[in-house]
């Protein structure tokens, strides 16, 4: 049985244990527990009952011993939890890979990984083509460009609110067109795809990004890769409705997350 933990109780975490329970009937996959803000612990433990610990702690969390512990919380989270849980020998799936995009702590992660055996998971959140994308590389990728395209209240809260009147936008508008890196620090809440792109492709500074407010793709959220390389071109896009309560984050980002928690009791794996 695998035993996983999550960090988060949001939009994500709650459609991901929604559609486990779904499919897990074989009962391979067990929650042993959810980690959130000691303000959120009273909400968190009426929506789940006693099925499910809560806890407001990392430490707490690692006690109930989880084979692979999702984050389902932020940037923040992965920068305050990520080492701790590595350290105590527990492997970690990041959802918030605009983390990652920090040198020195991916870097750090990294180190633990390698002197403990443990392993950083990161699943294809609300994109599809990474397989292709790991394959071309192998092969010798030059260029990749990943274009996220959104509604325009779907960038409320960003830099761009700054700059654009986003309610009075009527055509497609480009908001951001820049490396990966800089992409995920102006707009961590929106553009963690981009640096799970860079990192499956050709890195950080390489990786072209382009944020786009479009009325017109309404109600989905685009994301569209294209890459070309050395034996051959690839070029996928994925049009996901936004998670009900969260409208900067597509569903398909928490179907990613119960695919990959459920990936490994698969007979078959593909």
């Amino acid at each position: 049985m695998r035993k996983v933990a999550l960090i988060g109780y949001g939009a994500i975490t709650r459609i991901t244990l929604e559609k486990i329970a779904e499919k897990n009937s074989a009962g391979l996959v067990n929650i042993s527990g959810v980690l959130v803000r000691q303000n959120r612990e009273a909400e968190t433990r009426s929506a789940l009952g006693d099925s499910i610990s809560v806890v407001t702690s990392v430490e707490e969390l690692i006690r109930l011993a989880p084979n692979i512990i999702a984050e389902c919380a932020g940037q923040e989270a992965v920068h305050e939890y990520a080492k701790p849980i590595l350290l105590a020998g527990i492997d970690l799936m990041i959802i918030s890979t605009g983390a990652l995009g920090d040198d020195t702590l991916r870097n750090s992660l990294i180190k633990i990984c390698k002197s403990n055996g443990t392993q950083i998971v990161v699943p294809s959140g609300a994109i599809a083509g990474l397989d292709g994308l790991n394959s071309l590389r192998i092969g010798g990728l030059e260029t990749v460009t990943y274009v996220s395209t959104k509604p325009p209240l779907a960038w409320k809260g960003t830099p761009a609110e700054q700059i654009f009147d986003l309610k009075k936008i009527s055509k497609r508008t480009e908001l951001y067109t820049g490396p990966a890196r800089s992409a995920a620090k102006l707009y961590p809440k929106n553009a963690n795809l981009a640096v799970t792109v860079a990192l499956a492709g050709v890195g950080l500074e390489k990786t072209r990004i382009q944020l786009i407010a479009d009325p017109n793709v309404a109600p989905n959220n685009v994301g569209e890769i294209i890459a070309k390389g050395k034996f051959g071109e690839l070029r996928v896009e994925c049009r996901g409705l936004p998670a009900p309560e969260n409208p900067k984050t597509s569903a398909t980002t928490a179907l990613s997350l119960a695919h990959a928690i459920l990936k490994n009791t698969n007979t078959i794996l593909i």
